[in-house]
């Protein structure tokens, strides 16, 4: 008789309430993971905008969700969204007889008028600055309303869940790629994590896995989405739709081509060209060519009614830059401000290149024109691509596997994120 024979281990079910999608993910952990079962649905209009009417809709959502979903166990992990998030980095000069936490408090409620009895708190410590002649300790604090991260538990529970972990999008995002990052040596490596999502851009630079810089910036994909509405004289849903069609319709690799064995050594080339990130090979893989060799994709007529381009349409493709220009130098302003604060405070560890996750990242005129204004060679980050590549038959609802899916950072992440409320 065989006594202690190994069993399969699965990962919480990741929950990840975000402004465009409510994504539920679950890994049979192993090297490499598998995937249990991954389902998501959209956010509707109406429920966008309205707190309300998104907490209404994330309830009724996650049960039909769990119900349709093969999910092992009622354990879950929930990440608390970057929209209800804070993100804040301070200088802080130690003071004896005052540990940091309680200085962290001082300057939430001096600074920012927070109230932080009120707030759920952490912070990360990146190292020591001089400034004006003292030494201060630069620290990255994460904050949310206790209200908003019990709403979540709550809605979780409700569908018969046990939350055993909360977690924020910046640390979700590095752990979902973390597999990168394994080697001797790897620890010195810079590495900025751009996450183009709907309501929010997250800016998130590493040094390994080790988070130095974070910043939330509010110019996304619905910022986007509502400049080519007006612009086209469409309806919101209408818009979006139409952008993602345009974005699936861009040339790319084709299916036979193989993606790198190592993507991690592959280099990028001058051009900023857009290459996709997977820890194996997959079928399938979208990468667009250089800048300098790009063409328009063709447009798109079939999207709604009223979005038929016409002839006198000097911006056929919703996903041109020109459509949405104010937007996107808002957001080309904020991530130069980002690179040269990590300078600042780095000035011998130069970012190394851009990885693109989120919703958003798969429109890739997006980020070439972003890795372009940079001048740092970019790449398309897709965390579910060796767990795709592992899994036979796995249970998706809202997602084709056989894509990549730079959108599905954050549930990855939690799913290999330690379980910390």
């Amino acid at each position: 008789m065989v006594i202690g024979l190994s069993r399969t281990r699965y990962s919480p079910i990741a929950i990840d309430f975000g402004a465009d999608s409510l994504k539920l993910l679950q890994l049979a952990l192993g090297n490499p993971p598998q995937i249990v079962s991954a389902v998501a649905v959209h956010v509707p209009e109406e429920a966008r905008m309205d707190p309300t009417a998104r907490s209404v809709f994330f309830a009724d959502s996650l049960k039909d969700l769990i119900a349709n979903g093969a999910f092992k166990g009622r354990r879950a992990i929930c990440a608390i969204p970057a929209y209800q998030t804070l993100i804040q980095h301070f200088q802080i000069t130690r003071v004896e007889r005052q540990d940091l936490d309680e200085q962290i408090n001082t300057h939430l409620k001096q600074r920012l008028n927070i109230d932080p009895t009120r707030m759920v708190i952490r912070h990360f410590e990146v190292g020591e600055v001089v400034r004006d002649g003292t030494t201060r300790q630069e620290v990255i604090c994460l904050a949310a309303s206790r209200e908003a991260v019990m709403r979540h538990i709550e809605t979780a529970r409700k569908a018969k869940l046990d939350v055993v972990g909360m977690q924020c999008e910046p640390l979700a995002i590095i752990q979902s790629l973390a597999h990168l990052y394994r080697r001797a040596g790897d620890e010195l490596r810079v590495t900025c994590f751009i996450d183009l999502g709907a309501a929010t851009s997250k800016v998130v630079i590493a040094h390994g896995t080790r988070m130095v810089f974070a910043k939330m910036i509010h110019a996304a994909g619905d910022h986007f989405t509502r400049q080519v509405a007006e612009a086209k004289s469409i309806g919101f849903d209408e818009a979006r739709k139409a952008r993602i069609e345009a974005s699936s319709n861009a040339p790319g690799r084709p299916a036979s081509a193989a993606p790198p064995a190592d993507p991690s050594e592959t280099p990028v080339d001058s051009a900023y060209a857009i290459k996709s990130i997977n820890g194996t090979s997959r079928a399938a893989v979208a990468t667009a060519p250089p800048l300098t060799s790009y063409k328009q994709p063709a447009p798109a007529t079939q999207v709604g009614k009223q979005f038929t381009p016409s002839p006198s349409d000097p911006n056929p493709n919703p996903n041109d830059p020109a459509n949405f220009r104010e937007t996107l130098d808002c957001l080309l302003d904020e991530l130069h401000l980002c690179v040269r604060y990590h300078h600042n405070m780095f000035p011998q560890s130069p970012i190394e290149k851009l990885i693109f996750v989120g919703g958003e990242a798969r429109h890739v005129r997006i980020c070439q024109e972003i890795a372009r204004s940079l001048r740092i060679g970019a790449q398309l980050g897709d965390p579910l691509a060796r767990a795709a590549k592992a899994t036979q038959g796995a249970p998706a609802l809202g997602i084709d596997l056989n894509q990549p899916q730079p959108g599905w950072a954050v549930p990855m992440g939690l799913c290999l994120s330690e379980t910390v409320l």
